[in-house]
């Protein structure tokens, strides 16, 4: 008569215990990989943004306007209200060309989605986009990233800078 082996209870429970170390260890790497993702649209989206501004800098300078102008840049975006404005130092303010100056959440929306494709970087007041606007302060915009909300896109349309954080 032969023996039937097998593996006893203990060890079955041991091997579903490392069995599971093993996947909460993959998870986490797996979560961490998606952040790291996210940041990398991130900090692209922000480089695009910050070369949309100097290429319209760009095209005021090689103007040689030196003021502002009304719907200086053609813009073929429907979300984006018309064509490109720019203020007396060359850099987007809006696309209404009401006054030639960053001064309202709008135009802040506005700058973002003539710099930008808005349909491949959405923009909204809320948190129903990819990026929410806000105005700050005379000629001031912050864009965050509703994914990861520490992310942000600040913009000066007296200077052009564009700064991001962290």
């Amino acid at each position: 008569m032969s023996k039937q082996r097998g593996f006893t209870l203990v060890e079955l429970v041991v091997v579903i215990v490392i069995l599971a170390i093993l996947a909460v260890a993959a998870s986490a790497k797996f979560l961490s990989l998606q952040d790291e993702a996210k940041a990398s649209v991130f900090y692209s989206t922000a480089a695009s943004f910050k070369t949309g501004v100097q290429h319209v800098h760009l095209i005021w300078q090689m103007r040689g306007n030196g003021q502002a102008v009304k719907n200086l840049i053609p813009i073929s975006d429907p979300l984006a209200g018309g064509d490109l404005s720019v203020n007396e130092h060359g850099y987007p303010a809006d696309t209404r060309g009401v006054s030639l100056t960053l001064n309202s959440q709008d135009d802040c929306l506005d700058v973002w989605r003539a710099v930008l494709d808005s349909l491949d970087v959405p923009v909204a007041k809320d948190l129903k986009a990819s990026y929410r606007a806000e105005y700050l302060r005379q000629n001031d915009c912050r864009y965050t990233y509703v994914t990861l909300p520490q992310y942000q896109i600040y913009y000066n349309s007296n200077t052009g800078e564009v700064r991001i954080t962290p």
